[in-house]
């Protein structure tokens, strides 16, 4: 009896065990899942590069001419004026260059002078030579006309026709003196240029002797001492490097190829230096060159940051370490990056249209359009008209029974001319937001996912934008801040 008892007490306590446990177990996979809230707030995508500080404008000043250098006037971290002496070879030699130039060229004066008298000389006697012959002309009209007569012999008039030749011949004679002569001051006229010029030649030369800052900045390397010789025959010597001002410089930096397509010009870019690690700086893209630079295999391209350096804290050469912001969202849904990847066991995302037709996703984007560029009603109105225009448009296309390829192509086109339309309509600043949101359209697309919910789980559709690998936005779907949803499941507790 005593034996029933206790063996009926004994399964009675394993049921009851039993029973505890299965509840318990029903209990653990009711509550089995990792959960996440959904929240407001920024996401940024980045990307990483680094680069060098570096002067917008760095010019090497050299001399032109050879010579002991006689001063120094500028020496490291001097500040300097465009125009202002930094340094002057000995000018001694230059200027009794100029001393023989100048005689040289009086010289050549004197000589043109000289020529010019000979020049009127040869003009005076011509015309002298012209009025004889008018004399002699006339002396032999008469007397041919006494020959006619026969008041005179023949013999003279043949010595008076004599006479007029022989004044002919020394006419030509003197017309081609004449032509030399006149050669002759051309000739001096042209080595009065020549010295002249070369006067010019030694005056510029003695002129190099002071050695001048071409632009206001600051001497970052001075590479000349005074009583040094200056060598400038087959190239100019660079004796100064002066940075123009320092408050503006810019950052020179590689972006890996796999990267480079994310980076437009008037992007945003924050960078840190080693000597500040503390400090944030700002930039903007402004340049992106198209020349690839290849080490060990690997391809960059070159970028160009703008950057203000007011207090001059950032110095030529300095290592930076920078993020290109390629696009920012404030104040968005996002949800944690888990959750868009966990799907519960046994089941399948639902493959459900895009919440919201073509009409709803247009208007949607219009409202946020004009919101992100604080559109005029006048604006809005105008761009609301493009949006109309192009969907009319791309439905046509669509009902046509294009290719797929040239539909594609041809719905590109469509976009890409709506784009320029609505750029007109718009003022300095907005174009330049608007520019950058078609940046960031450029590199974020929005696509479809699916959210869980506790209590099924439940499927929740949604189109997902930006992610920084943390979080992502939620563009739309039923989903609402301080929601929960299923990031993944809970570790089990003993």
């Amino acid at each position: 009896m005593r034996r029933t008892a206790a063996l009926l007490i004994i399964i009675g306590l394993g049921a009851a065990a039993a029973f505890w446990y299965l509840q318990r177990g029903d209990s653990v996979d009711a509550v089995d899942y990792r959960l996440v809230q959904v929240d407001r707030g920024a996401i940024e995508l980045v990307v990483s590069a680094t680069g060098h500080v570096h002067p917008v404008m760095i010019v090497d000043i050299g001399s032109q001419v050879s010579g002991q250098v006689a001063q120094v006037l500028a020496d490291f971290n001097s500040k300097v004026a465009a125009g202002q002496v930094i340094a002057q070879i000995d000018p001694a030699p230059f200027e009794a260059r100029v001393q023989v130039a100048q005689a040289d060229l009086a010289f050549a004066k004197a000589n043109v002078v000289m020529q010019e008298a000979v020049l009127d000389e040869l003009q005076a006697e011509l015309a002298g030579a012209r009025a004889a012959l008018a004399e002699l002309a006339e002396d032999l009209k008469r007397q041919r006309a006494l020959l006619q007569r026969k008041v005179v012999s023949q013999s003279i008039v043949d010595r008076a026709v004599a006479q007029r030749d022989q004044a002919r011949a020394r006419i030509n004679a003197l017309q081609a003196r004449l032509r030399k002569q006149q050669a002759q001051v051309g000739t001096a006229l042209a080595q009065v240029d020549s010295r002249r010029g070369r006067l010019r030649e030694s005056e510029l030369d003695l002129g190099y002797t002071v050695i001048r800052s071409p632009v206001a900045g600051m001497v970052v390397n001075r590479d000349v001492d005074v009583g040094q010789t200056v060598a400038a025959s087959l190239q100019a010597p660079v004796l100064f490097t002066v940075a123009q001002d320092l408050k503006d410089v810019q950052l020179e930096i590689s972006v890996d190829e796999a990267d480079i397509g994310r980076v437009f010009q008037d992007q945003t870019v924050r960078f840190s230096v080693d000597a500040f690690p503390e400090r944030s700086f700002r930039g903007k893209v402004t340049q992106i060159r198209k020349q690839p630079v290849q080490v060990s295999g690997v391809v960059t391209y070159q970028v160009i940051v703008a950057t203000r350096n007011d207090d001059e804290v950032l110095l030529p050469g300095m290592t930076a370490t920078v993020e290109i912001i390629v696009g920012r969202r404030e104040d968005v849904l996002r949800v944690a990056d888990a959750a868009l990847r966990f799907t519960p066991k046994g089941m399948d995302k639902p493959a459900g249209a895009t919440p919201g037709g073509g009409a709803q996703r247009g208007r949607a984007r219009l409202e946020k359009l004009a919101k992100d560029l604080g559109l005029r009603d006048d604006q809005r109105k105008a761009v609301g008209d493009i949006f109309r225009e192009m969907g009319q448009s791309i439905g046509g296309l669509r009902a046509g029974g294009m290719e797929e390829q040239a539909l594609a192509d041809a719905i590109r086109q469509l976009r890409a001319q709506a784009m320029q339309r609505v750029e007109v309509l718009l003022d300095d600043a907005q174009k330049a937001r608007y520019r950058q949101l078609r940046a960031e359209a450029a590199v974020v697309k929005n696509r479809r996912a699916t959210l869980w919910k506790p209590g099924g789980p439940t499927a929740v559709p949604v189109v997902v934008g930006l992610s920084d690998g943390t979080h992502t936005q939620v563009v739309s779907g039923e989903i609402a801040q301080g929601d929960q949803v299923i990031a993944g499941l809970a570790p089990a507790s003993r």
